[in-house]
């Protein structure tokens, strides 16, 4: 079942995400990094799930596959942070 908080903290990356592309930004992680993102959460003691595809994260309760495309995204233990390109 998806939290309150998941809710909220998907709502503000994607109002984040979607003031980026407004003013002609990228809100869309590059492939590059978005693999070093998806390799760090693969290998971190946060993650749990059975399956790549359904890794979430214990630490931000969030699904892995999902939170890494964003650039306005980052790890709340500051593992990687939100990207500016």
């Amino acid at each position: 079942m998806i939290s309150r908080a998941q809710i909220y903290n998907f709502l503000g990356t994607m109002g984040f995400s979607f003031r980026k592309i407004l003013m002609g930004e990228n809100a869309i992680a590059k492939m590059e990094d978005l693999n070093n993102r998806r390799d760090i959460c693969f290998s971190c003691e946060f993650k749990t799930g059975k399956s790549k595809k359904y890794f979430r994260c214990t630490s931000c309760n969030c699904y892995i596959n999902t939170k890494t495309i964003f650039t306005t995204s980052e790890f709340p233990e500051g593992k990687w942070k939100t990207l500016d390109y």
